[in-house]
């Protein structure tokens, strides 16, 4: 048996870092796509991001975490047309004595709100794609890096979807 095999499926190894708790105290960038890179969340025009009814449940459900999950705090973050970058400290302590929670259990959870959401108002096929990506920054300059790549992505897309229009639109010699 291959060790890509478990009980004869293919399985993807993992990307979390071995010997990390992801509920220890920490920063992480986390990026969720939707399904199919479906552009459901909104448009961006130029350089910015204009929301759909879809994104804003994306862009609230987001701001709740900390409600939810008091010893998280929201960083940067942007919601794009078919995904969502966003930056979470995890405090130290919790005061009430709870223990953390991990990471994963916080982006499910996450997902979750909004694919029932999305879901019961007219969009049924509304899914996530299965995993997330997720990086842990060790210090203030990688934290400096991906807020400013957060706060750039826009200018990105605007690029790449004009870069890829083009490709299209050029005539075959």
């Amino acid at each position: 048996m291959t060790p890509l095999l478990f009980r004869n499926r293919f399985r993807v190894p993992t990307a979390r870092l071995p010997g990390w708790d992801y509920s220890w105290p920490g920063v992480y960038a986390v990026t969720i796509c939707v399904q199919g890179r479906d552009c459901c969340l909104g448009e961006v025009v130029e350089t910015n991001v204009g929301l759909s009814a879809f994104g804003l449940i994306v862009a609230e459900e987001w701001l709740a975490i900390p409600r939810m999950h008091r010893q998280v705090i929201v960083d940067e973050w942007i919601v794009m047309p078919d995904h969502l970058h966003g930056i979470l400290i995890f405090q130290p302590s919790i005061p009430e004595g709870i223990p953390p929670t991990p990471l994963g259990v916080i982006v499910g959870q996450f997902k979750k709100r909004v694919t029932k959401r999305i879901r019961t108002q007219r969009r049924p096929e509304f899914a996530w794609q299965e995993r997330y990506y997720d990086q842990i920054l060790r210090d203030v300059e990688a934290l400096d890096r991906y807020r400013a790549y957060i706060r750039e992505n826009p200018t990105r897309w605007s690029a790449e979807t004009e870069a890829a229009r083009m490709a299209i639109e050029k005539p075959k010699p």
